[in-house]
This record gives structure tokens, C-alpha cells and sequence, in this order.
């Protein structure tokens, strides 16, 4: 791929939301060709694309078409059946691979991948009926948050557990779950980490998250945090993505202690809404960097040339664009979707500070 020049090489694209759409949008401003796989027929990214392909994510012949059109693969969410990213890397290569997404999209698999590589998370326990769930409650004063083990993001399938007198009503035999405990924290803060084909890794600074109604709202640069604090949340997510063995970008979160100390919260392997801001803060942004690293590119420059933050624009904030700004220096990004509903991200404003 490397002696063959960008206009004839075609990226595949698994999903095709905001991030497939902006991940397209980096590809072809990089010269190359995209094609979106994705099971919606309003999905964002398929008016941005060179081409697309409409269908379940588990229909064979569809991903057999995808692998041999494409000459390499990547995802904008990690939620793929396994057997159908198995599939795929047997006709062509993608980035990452299946085993990073099997532990990526479990979050007691991911739990239990920290805890065997010496990483501090909250602790955890696996829960599979309500006895089990008391029993694990009890250890943790009744101060912890169950999660279904996969899927579930911007705080659905959580449930936050502060009272024994009120707890889910919660059936444990349609999904399996995972208890973590709930630990005060000061602040959230995520770095993003690309790690390349020859294992050379690339980390962007921390960037502070808060989050309303379980949703990230914005997130700033820089984080403020100790020196420190900033240099060893880029130390772990390197010992992440280096003990992962994964190819592509990592997205790791982290909770700030009283005193500094991190714990991780969530890893993603792909980009991520706290890496936005790197669309203008950053000489290179999140979405070419993986481009970057599945083209076999040289890694970009990932130091932050600008201070400010993003936010998501969230249900019906797109209608408020106006009062948001108000006069600032600011990019917005909308994601053409057809109907605004709560909780749904719309689109995101990059606020430039120019002081």
C-alpha cells in the first residue's frame, strides 16, 4: 500500500455516524477513497463517502463485497458482532484488530484486563442475579454503579446506587452486568493515544471532561492537573495500548483522585468525543492520526497549538447555536442527522481561547 499513491487506495469505514463521517472527511482531505459500511440508511457519513455499503453487520456476502473493494478497514464504534470483524480479517486488514475489540466492548473483560496488568481501576465484580448483586453491594457500602457488560454508552444501561432503600428493579437473565464502586472523584480527564504499525506510540494531552445527565457536555484544554498527574495518565494509556498489542487510536478515561492519584474508568478503541477539540486545538487531529497510522503514514504532530474546549451540541442545544457563542471565537462541526432527540448528539462547538 505504501508504493501505491492515496487516490488509489480505498479505506473502509465500519459505521457510518459522526465519527465514520468525520474519520471519511480526514481520509479524502489525505487523498484517499473511503467506502462506509453501515446498517442505516441515515447515517451521516454516506454523503461524504466515495462509496457505501448498506446492510446488517452480519451479512456475509456484504462483508466479503466491503473486504474486497476496501484495502484496509477501521471502525468508528466498537460494538461489531466479533464473527463478523473475524470475517474480515481473514480477506483484508483491519485496525484494530478482534481481540482488542472483544476486551474493548466487555467492560468486565476490560476491567479484568487492567486489573491483570497491574492498572488501578475501581474495584468490580461480576454480577449475574440478585442475590449475587446484594451479596457485591454489601462490600461496597452500597455506593457503586451497575453496568450492563456490553453496550450502553452516555450513561444508558447504568444505573447509580447511593441508597440501599433504592435500588434497580433489574432482570438479570436478559443481560449480564457489572458492578463497580462508586468513588469520589475531583474531576474526569481523557487522553488519546495512537499506536502504529512498527509499535510507535504518539499521546495527546489530557483533556478535562464534564459530563450532564451522564452525557459528556465539554471537554477543555488544557486539564487542570498537576504536572505530574498529566504525565502519568499518558504513561498508562502507553502501557494500555502497548499491552493490548493494538494497532490504531486509543481513547482512555480516567478519574482524578484527591491527591492526583488516576484511576481508569472506560478505554475506547477508536476516536472519541473528548478528542475533538483536537479538530482545531491540536496541528493534527484525532481522525487523521488514524489515518495516518492505517495508511502506514508518518505520525503527525500531536501537540496542542491552541487552549479552549468543545462542546457537544445535545438534543435541542443545535437550535441554541446563537446564545452559545455569543461573540466567541468558535468552529461549529453538525453532524447532519435528520432528527433531533434528547439525549442525541447533534453536533459539537470548538471555542478557541485567543488570549
Amino acid at each position: 500500500m505504501t508504493n501505491r499513491t492515496p487516490e488509489n487506495i480505498n479505506i473502509g469505514i465500519f459505521g457510518g455516524g459522526q465519527l465514520g463521517d468525520m474519520l471519511s472527511r480526514a481520509a479524502q482531505n489525505l487523498g484517499y477513497k473511503t467506502t462506509i459500511f453501515t446498517n442505516d440508511k441515515n447515517s451521516p457519513a454516506i454523503k461524504n463517502s466515495t462509496n457505501y455499503i448498506l446492510s446488517s453487520y452480519q451479512d456475509k456476502k456484504n462483508l466479503l463485497k466491503f473486504a474486497e473493494e476496501v484495502d484496509v478497514a477501521t471502525l468508528e464504534f466498537e460494538n461489531i458482532p466479533s464473527e463478523s470483524i473475524d470475517f474480515i480479517e481473514k480477506h483484508c486488514p483491519i485496525f484494530p484488530n478482534s481481540r482488542v475489540l472483544s476486551i474493548a466492548k466487555d467492560r468486565l473483560l476490560e476491567k479484568s484486563f487492567m486489573a491483570k496488568n497491574n492498572i488501578k481501576t475501581t474495584r468490580f465484580s461480576s454480577v449475574n442475579n440478585q442475590d449475587n448483586f446484594l451479596e457485591q453491594l454489601q462490600k461496597f457500602n452500597y455506593q457503586a454503579i451497575l453496568k450492563t457488560n456490553q453496550m450502553g454508552y452516555d450513561g444508558r444501561g447504568q444505573y447509580l446506587i447511593k441508597d440501599r432503600n433504592y435500588l434497580p428493579e433489574i432482570n438479570f437473565y436478559k443481560e449480564k452486568y457489572i458492578l463497580e464502586e462508586f468513588v469520589p472523584f475531583e474531576k474526569e480527564i481523557s487522553v488519546m493515544i495512537v499506536r502504529d504499525q512498527l509499535g510507535v506510540t504518539s499521546c495527546y494531552d489530557p483533556l478535562e471532561n464534564k459530563h450532564k445527565n451522564g452525557i459528556l457536555d465539554t471537554s477543555s484544554y488544557p486539564a487542570i492537573i498537576s504536572d505530574k498527574t498529566r504525565n502519568n495518565a499518558k504513561i498508562i494509556a502507553q502501557k494500555i495500548i502497548e499491552n493490548l498489542d493494538m494497532v490504531g487510536l486509543l481513547g482512555v478515561e480516567f478519574f482524578v483522585l484527591k491527591g492526583g492519584e488516576l484511576l481508569v474508568n472506560e478505554i475506547a478503541p477508536r476516536p472519541h468525543n473528548s478528542g475533538h477539540f483536537s479538530m482545531d486545538g491540536a496541528e493534527t487531529c484525532q481522525f487523521e492520526q488514524l489515518i495516518r497510522v492505517i495508511c502506514k503514514l508518518p505520525l503527525g504532530n500531536v501537540d496542542f497549538n491552541k487552549k479552549g474546549y468543545m462542546k457537544n451540541l445535545v438534543g435541542d442545544d443545535v437550535l441554541k447555536i446563537d446564545k452559545l457563542t455569543n461573540g466567541q471565537s468558535y468552529k461549529t462541526y453538525l453532524y447532519n442527522k435528520k432528527e433531533i432527540k434528547p439525549g442525541r448528539k447533534m453536533g459539537h462547538i470548538n471555542f478557541i481561547n485567543n488570549d
